[in-house]
C-alpha cells in the first residue's frame, strides 16, 4: 500500500495494530504519523498516549512493553519506533534472544495501541520476524514519488497557499523533487516567500531553487543527448564553479550512463518501468528520466560515452592542472560522438 491508499484507511477510520513504513521520503512518514495522531488522539491526551522512540535505543522487550501499554483517557496509543534494528540489515547482538518477546505479542497484539515501525530505507524482508510482521500488519511504502504524483503533490501544496504556477515551472519542480520531498519542501517554501502573490515562473525557479549535483548531471546529459555542445559546456561550467569536483562529476556521470544503459536494455525485453525501477531500486521519477533519456542514445553510443568517460578518470587522475581542459574535451566528444 501507498501513502494515498494508507490515507484513505484512516479517512474510514480504519487502522491496524501494526504498521511498517518505509521508504525514503521522511517527509511524508512524519506527515502520515501527524495525521494519525490528529485521527485517533485527542490533543489533550496526547502527552499520555503518544510514544516516539529510536530503535537503537530500545530493546524488543521495551518495544513490547510500549506497545501493551493501555491508553489513559484515550480509545487509542501511538507507539513509532524509528530505524528499529531487528527489521533491517543492522546486525543487533541482542536482537535474537529478544525476538521472542515480539514474536509472541505479535499472536496477540493489544488492539488499543497502533504500533509503527519508521524504517527510513529498506527492510530485511528475509528476517523470519518480518515475515511474521506481514500476518498481522500493514507494509506502507515510502519510497520516491513518480512523476504523476509528484505533480499532484507540488500543486496541491501550493494550492494550499494559494500560489500559481505555470507549466514550465512545474516541469523543473519535478526534477528537483528526485532529492526528496524534504528538500522539495525548503525549496517551495523559499519560491512562495519570494512570490509572494505572483505566479511561479521558470526564471523563478531556476534563479531560486539550489543546485545539487544530481540535478546538474540531469540536465548536464540531456545537453548532451540533444546534441547541445554549448549548453552541455555551460552546465559543465555551472557544476564546476560550485567546487564540484572533476572525478565526482565523472563517478556521477558513469553512474547516469550505466543506469541508462541498464534501463534500456531491460526495456527491450519487455521490463515495464515498475520492473526496471525494482531492478535499479531508485525512485520513480528518476527511473522515469533515465528512460527518457535512453532513448536518445543507442547502446552503441551509450558504451562509446562509457569508455570516454573512463578514459577522461585515468586522464585526469594523471594529469596536472588540466582538468577543466580534459572535463570539456570529454563533454564535446559525449556530444558529437
Amino acid at each position: 500500500m501507498d501513502y494515498l491508499g494508507f490515507m484513505n484507511s484512516l479517512k474510514r477510520e480504519v487502522i491496524s495494530p501494526l504498521y511498517i513504513f518505509e521508504g525514503t521520503e521522511k517527509l511524508l512518514m512524519n506527515q502520515m504519523i501527524t495525521k494519525v495522531k490528529e485521527k485517533f488522539l485527542p490533543e489533550e491526551v496526547e502527552a499520555f498516549n503518544f510514544d516516539y522512540v529510536e530503535g537503537d535505543k530500545v530493546s524488543l522487550k521495551q518495544i513490547v512493553d510500549l506497545a501493551n501499554t493501555m491508553p489513559i483517557m484515550s480509545d487509542k496509543r501511538i507507539v513509532v519506533i524509528e530505524n528499529p534494528p531487528f527489521i533491517m540489515t543492522v546486525k543487533n547482538k541482542e536482537e535474537k534472544g529478544e525476538e521472542k518477546f515480539l514474536l509472541e505479542y505479535l499472536k496477540n497484539p493489544n488492539l488499543s495501541t497502533c504500533l509503527i515501525l519508521k524504517v527510513i530505507g529498506k527492510v530485511d524482508k528475509r528476517k523470519k520476524i518480518y515475515k511474521e510482521m506481514q500476518s498481522i500488519g500493514q507494509i506502507i511504502d515510502f519510497q520516491g514519488l513518480n512523476r504523476e504524483k509528484m505533480e499532484q503533490w507540488i500543486l496541491n501544496y501550493l494550492k494550499q497557499r494559494n500560489v500559481k504556477i505555470d507549466a514550465e515551472a512545474l516541469s523543473y519542480l519535478i526534477i528537483v523533487g528526485g532529492e526528496g520531498l524534504e528538500f522539495l519542501t525548503n525549496e517551495l517554501d523559499k519560491i512562495i516567500l519570494y512570490v509572494q502573490d505572483e505566479k511561479i515562473t521558470l526564471d523563478v525557479v531556476q534563479n531560486l531553487v539550489a543546485k545539487t549535483s544530481e540535478i546538474n548531471i540531469f540536465h548536464l546529459i540531456d545537453n548532451i543527448a540533444n546534441k547541445q555542445g554549448k549548453k552541455a559546456l555551460e552546465q559543465l561550467n555551472i557544476s564546476l564553479s560550485m567546487g564540484e569536483a572533476p572525478l565526482k562529476l565523472i563517478h556521477l556521470l558513469v553512474r547516469q550512463f550505466r543506469m541508462i544503459i541498464i534501463a534500456k536494455d531491460l526495456l527491450t525485453t519487455g521490463y515495464s518501468e515498475k520492473q526496471i525501477r525494482e531492478k535499479l531500486e531508485q525512485a520513480p521519477f528518476i527511473v522515469s528520466k533515465v528512460i527518457g533519456q535512453g532513448r536518445k542514445f543507442s547502446i552503441e553510443e551509450l558504451i562509446i560515452s562509457l569508455e570516454y568517460l573512463l578514459d577522461t578518470e585515468t586522464k585526469l587522475k594523471s594529469s596536472g592542472g588540466l582538468t577543466r581542459e580534459l572535463m570539456e574535451n570529454l563533454v564535446i566528444k559525449l556530444c558529437y560522438q
